[in-house]
């Protein structure tokens, strides 16, 4: 990835949850990494509004990991 994305000192951001792979993975490519809001845990959920906060936040050119269905490890997809 570092190879290849033009921007070096950006984060990739993976749901919170996630599996340790998904940060170990930025990690080794030369990356650091940040959670975004992914599930919510008191309503059983998708947090919608939590990952659009999120990703409106972020830095320009950030690279965000998503799972495009049933969010492992929650099984929780946004519809």
């Amino acid at each position: 990835m570092k190879d290849w994305y033009p921007h070096k000192n950006v984060e990739v951001f993976v749901p919170d949850p996630t599996w340790p792979l998904h940060r170990n993975l930025a990690e080794l490519t030369g990356f650091k990494w940040k959670n975004y809001r992914y599930y919510d845990k008191k309503a059983k959920g998708f947090d919608y509004k939590g990952m659009l906060e999120d990703l409106k936040a972020a830095p320009k050119n950030s690279i965000f990991l998503f799972h495009v269905c049933a969010h492992n490890p929650t099984g929780c997809d946004p519809s």
